[in-house]
């Protein structure tokens, strides 16, 4: 079983915000499991989590890279927006600038080719 992870950037005056989702004090990006035997893409199966919450048609995919999730290398999908987000859903759900996500961001793997599943 695998990893993979999303998040979405917003734009607000200039600074990107990045989605992160927050479980008590830890902010971590969208994760889904991934099984193999099920058939489906990794993006496939990001954005059929996403669309439970997102309008998945004002989604753009911008950047793909890597990351570590509990000790495993996965995909990490980074979309963009066509329109802002107004509202988002009660489930802990945030935009957050980078400077606060200090942490989590440290978990992207630049350097290493991102999974393709």
């Amino acid at each position: 079983m695998s990893m993979v992870a999303g998040t979405i950037v917003m734009i607000n005056d200039g600074m990107p915000l990045y989605l992160v989702k927050y479980v008590g004090e830890i902010a971590s990006f969208l994760t889904v499991k991934m099984h193999k035997h099920a058939g489906d893409t990794a993006l496939g199966t990001l954005l059929r989590a996403m669309q439970k919450d997102f309008d998945i048609n004002n989604l753009r995919l911008d950047e793909l890279d890597s990351i570590n999730v509990d000790n495993q290398i996965g995909s990490l999908y980074v979309f963009n927006i066509v329109e802002p987000i107004e509202m988002l859903p009660n489930n802990g759900y945030k935009f957050v600038e980078a400077s606060s996500l200090h942490s989590l961001l440290e978990t992207v793997d630049m350097s290493s080719a991102p999974k393709l599943l």
